[in-house]
């Protein structure tokens, strides 16, 4: 499987980038941060629903899930193989649980409500049995799209206080610490390695991945008839 990590982009490349490795079809676990902060909806809630924060740029995902404002977080993003839906939540899930051991915070729990294919809100303001949770507060929340043979899995690990995320807990209050995004990328590749029994190659996306993820920001991820599409 090969690794990409890619800093802290622009949210609609961020974005068209994830649609241009899905579309590729490689197996990848691809690493990163929004900048500028990113207020990104689900594929199906409406842009009218929300007023976008001073300072950050609204986009739509192409993965399901409620609507996230992006800042001190690491964001997940995974090509692979078409499986269960559930299995895919569960072995994400199960990695980011032992990378917050690993950082400190132990004993994540599962959310316990259904999941909904489109919530209205923001993701951190509800929980489901896909989610990761510290008492009341949620750590990681997870979206899928399936294409053809592959799926996409989105997900978010809070890192850092995120006032726009009153319903999150953040790794570094639990741990007591300050934890960056570059820590908690090298540890959750780590423990990928461990726990998923996979070489992960360090690359980066080929030429016509970039071409692709290029075209997808012009024609869709900036475009307002995708942003308003609803």
């Amino acid at each position: 499987m090969r690794l990409l990590r890619t800093g802290a982009r622009d949210p609609a490349l961020n974005l068209a980038l994830d649609e241009a490795l899905l579309r590729s079809g490689r197996d990848t676990l691809r690493l990163y941060g929004w900048d500028p902060p990113g207020l990104s909806l689900g594929y199906f809630q409406p842009a009218a629903d929300f007023e976008t924060p001073d300072g950050y740029s609204l986009v739509r995902r192409p993965t399901g899930g409620g609507a996230i404002a992006h800042t001190g977080e690491l964001t997940v993003s995974w090509v692979g193989r078409r499986q269960r839906v559930a299995d895919a939540y569960e072995r994400v899930n199960e990695v980011v649980q032992a990378t917050a051991a690993t950082l400190g915070v132990q004993g994540l729990q599962r959310g316990t409500t259904a999941p909904r294919a489109a919530p209205a809100g923001f993701c951190f303001d509800h929980h489901t049995l896909y989610d990761l949770i510290a008492g009341p507060g949620k750590v990681f929340g997870s979206a899928q799209r399936r294409a053809g043979d592959h799926f996409l899995l989105h997900g978010t690990l809070v890192l850092q206080p995120n006032p726009l995320a009153e319903g999150a807990a953040c790794l570094s209050e639990l741990a007591g610490r300050n934890i960056e995004r570059e820590e908690a990328e090298s540890a959750l590749v780590a423990t990928t390695v461990r726990l998923w029994n996979v070489r992960l190659t360090p690359e980066q996306p080929t030429p016509d991945e970039w071409a692709l993820a290029e075209t997808l920001v012009r024609e869709r991820y900036a475009h307002p008839d995708w942003t308003y599409r609803r």
